[in-house]
């Protein structure tokens, strides 16, 4: 069951910055507006990836100006995609569900404040406030409002595309909304990555495990995911993709390269929307390995 649900981040901590802390566009030379304006959203670590035993602290900047009072500027980070024009903030939250029966990738409990799972708990913990956005935007000035979000984001989080709208509020009640997407994907690594001559060419093995979503477990195997064979004959070569493998139901996989067989070998999996990118030792093959 896919949750969508929405997690209010008005951070503890957030303050007005100097403009030049964030560099901007053009925008930055055309007059001011009469209403509040939102020139950028900057989140940092741009492409945040959890990982089994930790989880990731968001740092999010928006450079604004025309905002007024302690809070002239908010932020909501929720899983989902932008709302469509004009459609105005996030959709909030229903009823908290209970916990899922299913066994695809988003079930499991949800997080504690510490990002581990309470037992018996919805698999997504719906509205969150965290403290105030911050104190008084210096008015028609760009500012730097930065957040640093208490809550940190775990394996126990729907993977995939995620969104946050950034509200400034100006003194006559005007409103200006802008959104920025970004990806939250589970980690991926390879173990077990062997690569040995075969007659003319080389047989490369290895398994390829994810992030466990389920959580009973650090990590899963990873069935049906496309890998890359890359090779290079030294140092100063380039790598080149020499062939290809799909996962088993085990994450096992194995091919048989012809006609290469010295150098430097190793295995990538390139990434999806929701499990990052990853790359395996490197494997060296000289003159006289058999």
């Amino acid at each position: 069951m896919k949750v969508r649900a929405l997690l209010a981040f008005l951070a503890a901590g957030a303050c007005a910055l100097p403009a030049a802390a964030t560099a901007g566009p053009a925008a930055e030379d055309r007059p001011a507006a009469d209403g509040p304006e939102i020139r950028s959203i900057t989140l940092h670590p741009a492409e945040p990836v959890v990982r089994p035993g930790d989880a990731v602290r968001l740092v999010i900047d928006v450079v604004a100006r025309g905002t007024s009072g302690p809070d002239g500027v908010t932020i909501q980070v929720g899983p989902g995609e932008a709302p469509e024009a004009g459609a105005g903030r996030l959709p909030s939250p229903g009823p908290s569900p209970g916990p899922s029966s299913g066994a695809g990738p988003e079930s499991g409990p949800a997080p504690s404040a510490d990002g581990a799972p309470p037992p018996g708990s919805a698999p997504w913990p719906g509205r969150e406030s965290v403290g105030p956005a911050g104190r008084e935007s210096a008015g028609q000035e760009w500012a730097t409002w930065r957040f640093l979000p208490e809550k940190r984001l775990s394996r126990w989080y729907p993977a995939g595309r995620w969104t946050i709208t950034a509200t400034a509020r100006g003194s006559g009640g005007a409103e200006a909304v802008r959104h920025a997407g970004f990806w939250l994907k589970r980690e991926t690594v390879f173990s077990a990555v062997r690569a040995a001559g075969e007659g003319r060419g080389v047989r490369v093995e290895g398994v390829l495990n994810r992030v466990d979503p389920q959580g009973y477990t650090d990590y899963a195997p990873f069935a049906g995911a496309s890998v890359q064979i890359l090779h290079r004959r030294t140092d100063g070569d380039a790598w080149e993709e020499a062939a290809a493998a799909v996962t088993d139901r085990l994450g096992y996989f194995a091919r048989k390269v012809r006609e290469r067989r010295r150098g430097d070998w190793r295995i990538r999996f390139p990434g999806t929307s929701r499990f990052a990118s990853g790359l395996s030792r490197t494997i060296h093959i000289g003159k006289r390995d058999k």
